[in-house]
């Protein structure tokens, strides 16, 4: 986005002067009307140079005629703090240390005023609501598959919710979020970290042959996945609820009730159940 918007800048302010500093001065208030997060404004002006035998001129924001006759084109940039950056094209064998100084001088004098306009501007500066909104931030790369969640049913239900548009690197963990509302895009980024801080549950090691209660989750043709202790869903397969036949689960149970089971076996994640009475 700032490459794009820095661009932008340089289209509308383009003019017979020095285009990579408009770039700079555009570009600095383009971020903050995205609302992009910067430490300070920075600025910027191009000093030039005329010199005849032992006289010299140090000429501010300096035109293409300028640029192009004079002696020197001195990019200076930075903010009320200091200097961020300069580059210096030269026709000259050298330059003496007090013309330098003279450019520097008159450059920060430059750069203040021009700072205080823009400061201003940034005063006034009413957010672009054409821009979407971006949050950038990063997770534990292991919890990205609990923002995908199974199938893509956790992310899709983001996107829906919050009507957004996320982006993940599953390397590093990062996490983009995109939309046109800002509210909505800083929720779906508080919704996602709140899926990221939760506690992994784990699966308990069972003892074999022991009875446990469970609840009832779903009731199914083949059995009933019943909700162990730990939180993770066990199988009781419709033959191991009673040794005699059992044709219709859900007129003996219902789903939400507390049920006795023991188990036979764990293989994993895997659990084999039955009920007291077909082990009896």
């Amino acid at each position: 986005m700032a490459v794009h918007l820095m661009r932008c800048a340089l289209e509308i302010l383009e003019s017979n002067g020095s285009s990579s500093m408009a770039t700079v001065c555009g570009g600095a208030l383009a971020l903050r009307a995205a609302g992009v997060e910067t430490q300070k404004l920075v600025a910027g002006v191009a000093m030039g140079l005329v010199t005849e035998e032992d006289k010299y001129a140090v000429l501010t924001d300096i035109m293409g005629l300028e640029d192009h006759d004079g002696d020197m084109d001195f990019k200076i940039t930075g903010t009320r703090d200091g200097v961020t950056a300069m580059q210096m094209d030269i026709k000259l064998g050298g330059l003496e240390l007090h013309i330098l100084k003279d450019a520097l001088d008159q450059a920060k004098k430059a750069r203040l005023h021009i700072l205080e306009i823009m400061e201003r501007a940034d005063e006034e500066m009413q957010p672009s609501g054409a821009l979407p909104t971006v949050e950038h931030f990063t997770i534990d790369p292991s919890r990205i598959v609990d923002i995908i969640g199974k199938a893509g049913a956790t992310i899709r239900e983001i996107i829906e919710k919050f009507d957004v548009s996320i982006d993940l690197d599953r390397e590093v963990g990062g996490v983009k979020v995109s939309g046109g509302d800002d509210s909505k895009v800083a929720a779906a980024r508080d919704h996602i970290e709140t899926i990221a801080s939760k506690t992994v549950p784990k699966q308990m090691q069972y003892e074999i042959n022991k009875q446990y209660t469970g609840k009832i989750k779903k009731i199914v043709d083949f059995g009933m996945f019943v909700e162990m202790p730990d939180g993770f869903d066990a199988l009781l397969h419709i033959s191991k609820v009673s040794k005699g036949r059992v044709d219709n689960l859900a007129e003996r149970y219902n789903e939400g009730d507390p049920i006795e089971v023991v188990v036979l076996e764990q293989k994993g994640k895997k659990v084999e159940l039955a009920t007291p009475e077909y082990l009896a």
